[in-house]
């Protein structure tokens, strides 16, 4: 079975620290585990989430929203592009990725705006994300800011890899 974290795009940074979080940290959410993902993050740890209109949630009001997702997605993927920064205590790391799920119920009202419209159980969706992470001085994700737009017709993602 094919692992939900896809990492061939950035296996090779340079900062194998990095590397190891994120990898961590996203095999975490592709397998909706909000548990892992709490743990790795900072108590006082804030989350900016911009297509869900989420500002600076804390720890527990995303652990919330995290183990929300859960029960609304099934087959989650995650898919780097590519990945830029650091590990170091107050440095941050930017990362694009692809996510890729299917709903595995009919979406709530409070969730329909952040998804494309008429999307209903069993159909499938993506985003194209940036995702910034920024570490404290314990390794831990003191700060996360999450930009990104539902796919498009036609999307590709290996345009991504053109220069």
């Amino acid at each position: 079975m094919a692992s939900p974290w896809k990492n061939d795009r950035i296996q090779n940074h340079e900062d194998k620290v990095l590397l190891e979080r994120i990898n961590e940290y996203f095999l975490a959410f592709a397998v909706a585990d909000a548990d892992k993902m709490n743990s790795m993050v900072a108590d006082d740890y804030r989350m900016t989430d911009i297509p869900l209109g989420i500002v600076r949630a804390s720890k527990g009001d995303w652990y919330g929203q995290n183990k929300g997702f859960s029960g609304l997605m099934t087959d989650i993927s995650v898919e780097a592009i590519s990945l830029h920064g650091s590990s170091e205590p107050g440095k941050f790391a930017v990362m694009e990725n692809v996510v890729r799920f299917t709903l595995k119920v009919d979406p709530p009202e409070v969730a329909k705006p952040n998804l494309p419209p008429g999307i209903k159980k069993g159909d499938s969706s993506g985003m194209i994300m940036c995702s910034t992470i920024w570490w404290n001085k314990e390794g831990k994700i003191a700060r996360e800011l999450e930009y990104g737009k539902l796919l498009w017709d036609g999307f590709d993602i290996n345009k991504f890899n053109q220069f």
